[in-house]
């Protein structure tokens, strides 16, 4: 085997080895691991763009529950859906990073006395570029899976926000239709009084405009719940005028367990997001190490020609000769991108601290709100409304033994109904509290 021969053939298995394509772990099924791990749901390995699909287990015909809302969203809601396209669209960049460029071939034929010549020109550079830019596409490709696990939490955090508000549209409604039936009893009453003379006109018209009002609270509460349950609708991937059915968050809201110096921990250790901040300085130094590295332009030129007096074919050139072609950094020496690179590397490092700042922040607004908002709901279930409640007992039993009229009564119901409201109030707001804090740390909390 000649020189030539062994040239070709060492060059042929260095592009067959070479040219392989990457690797890349990051997919939807690595995303949906990764996911799952951190809140115990998944996401579809596959979707066609307006095809509704369920996730396995889950049936609608007996009333979606909270958890159920939450994977059907993850499975069909169109932004996600689309941000979860990315993927593929980061996964051709690795493969395109692999890609080693085609070698160059110039032939000229032999006519009018030209011999037969030409050359193979090949860009040798790629045996140190192409590393780099694989793992600069890799490291991104993991930035970007990260982005996608956050944007799942935010989701989940949205349908969790929603079915909370869904929850209390419901419930409002059906304390502010209790609350709309005493009122108006309290107004017929005041109307019998009246005629009796027990009261003035203006007292009687105070009973009429505040059951109006009742009233009027009933019908925005029913309007409020079909806006709730649309935007439901929306989160999970079906359309506005879908009819179903939810059923009601039976969970039991529990003091917080973890301080908030070891939710901070967690968020720092699970945080998505700042996970992919870490992966974004790390693939800036990629970049600048690619940068720096096409500073030399390296080309192995094969040329080949005829020789005159060769007894062979004069179409075909009988003499080789290896050589290359190198750009000589004098002048151009990459320092713009070089720079650019460098600038983005610190970019990243600063936007590294903000968020470690900005989910501090938000992990310790949404401790706070919790704690204060649980310090409230125990407040209303073991003191204010036992108490309403047994007011509302005595009050009757007076009626009941003729000291009174109906309308304390009455009035003592109305209260009851006031704390009942302002209750349902207070578990939506531990609710919502509970998903930001769940959605600052990237991960579920032992809140439940």
């Amino acid at each position: 085997m000649d020189f030539v021969q062994k040239v070709f053939l060492c060059f042929t298995l260095a592009c067959c080895v070479i040219s392989c394509a990457p690797k890349n772990r990051v997919t939807r099924s690595y995303v949906s691991d990764e996911l799952k791990k951190r809140s115990g749901f998944d996401i579809t390995k596959a979707k066609q763009p307006g095809q509704l699909e369920l996730p396995p287990n889950i049936l609608i015909s007996d009333g979606i529950t909270e958890d159920e809302a939450i994977g059907i969203a993850l499975w069909n809601n169109g932004q996600f859906q689309a941000d979860l396209a990315s993927i593929s669209i980061l996964h051709a960049d690795v493969i395109d990073a692999g890609i080693v460029l085609n070698p160059l071939l110039r032939y000229l034929s032999p006519n009018a006395g030209i011999m037969a010549s030409g050359y193979i020109n090949f860009a040798f550079d790629f045996l140190w570029l192409r590393p780099r830019r694989i793992a600069a596409a890799t490291i991104e490709a993991e930035r970007n899976a990260g982005v996608m696990i956050q944007r799942g939490f935010a989701l989940i955090r949205d349908v969790q926000l929603t079915y909370a508000d869904l929850q209390l549209a419901l419930d409002k409604a059906a304390i502010l239709a209790e609350n709309a039936r005493i009122r108006g009893e309290m107004s017929r009453l005041s109307n019998i009084r009246l005629r009796y003379g027990e009261i003035s006109e203006l007292e009687a018209l105070t009973f009429r405009a505040d059951s109006a009002a009742a009233v009027d609270q009933l019908v925005k509460a029913n309007l409020d719940t079909i806006f709730q349950r649309n935007r439901l609708y929306t989160l999970l991937g079906f359309a506005p005028d879908t009819t179903l059915s939810f059923q009601s968050i039976k969970d039991t809201l529990l003091s917080q367990k973890v301080s908030r110096s070891d939710y901070l921990e967690l968020a720092g250790t699970y945080q998505p997001e700042l996970q992919a901040a870490r992966l974004a300085i790390e693939s800036a130094g990629k970049r600048l190490g690619w940068e720096r590295a096409r500073i030399l332009a390296f080309t192995a030129v094969l040329n080949y020609e005829r020789l005159d007096g060769a007894g062979n074919n004069k179409w075909l050139p009988d003499a080789f000769n290896p050589g290359f072609q190198i750009e000589i950094p004098i002048l151009n020496r990459n320092q713009g991108k070089i720079a650019r690179a460098r600038a983005e590397m610190e970019q990243a490092s600063f936007q590294y601290v903000a968020l470690r700042q900005r989910i501090a922040l938000d992990v310790s607004d949404a401790y706070n709100r919790y704690e204060q908002t649980y310090k409230s709901y125990e407040a209303w279930s073991t003191g204010v409304i036992p108490s309403l409640e047994e007011a509302v007992r005595l009050v009757q039993l007076s009626y009941e033994r003729g000291d009174i009229s109906y309308l304390p009564v009455l009035e003592a119901l109305r209260q009851l109904v006031n704390g009942k409201l302002r209750k349902a109030e207070i578990e939506a707001e531990l609710r919502r509290s509970v998903s930001q804090l769940n959605y600052g740390i990237g991960n579920n909390s032992e809140l439940k």
